[in-house]
């Protein structure tokens, strides 16, 4: 192959791959979040789990993050549908943790000192975050280029 038959990345291309860059960043923000509960207890569609059970949660979710980041940089497509699933799921999740779950009961299990206002914010901004990555993502769809069932 001669240098002036390969095939060199469009400006174009580059801008594309710069649109992703900060939502890996959020991912990778929330499963670092996600493990720092490792060991302690797990709110998950309206249950309060403790122990074996929550640790195996949260390795699950944190591996399913991982596979979602490395599908962000490969902009695979399958990703894409996967991420709006997931998102879905963790706002179903969210919601039904706020209905179902006494806050009373999800404040004392984080340990932290918050009013039950701000728990209730907190849980619908992150609901709101949620969906407006779905928005994001799907605007921005024609991104994930990459039709592999594969990420190598």
């Amino acid at each position: 192959m001669k240098e002036t038959d390969r095939v060199m990345p469009s400006g174009d291309d580059r801008k594309r791959s710069f649109v992703l860059v900060p939502l890996t960043g959020v991912y990778l923000l929330a499963m670092l979040v996600t493990l720092s509960d490792l060991g302690g207890t797990f709110p998950f569609m309206g249950r309060l789990y403790t122990g074996d059970q929550a640790e195996h949660l949260i390795f699950t979710n944190s591996i399913i993050t991982l596979y979602l980041i490395v599908g962000i940089l490969k902009r695979q497509r399958l990703t894409l549908w996967l991420l709006i699933a997931y998102n879905f799921a963790a706002s179903a999740s969210g919601m039904a943790n706020l209905i179902m779950l006494p806050v009373q009961q999800v404040v004392t299990a984080s340990g932290a000192l918050v009013p039950d206002y701000g728990y209730r914010i907190n849980a619908f901004c992150v609901f709101l975050l949620f969906l407006l990555l779905n928005v994001f993502l799907y605007f921005h769809r024609a991104r994930f280029d990459n039709k592999s069932l594969y990420l190598w």
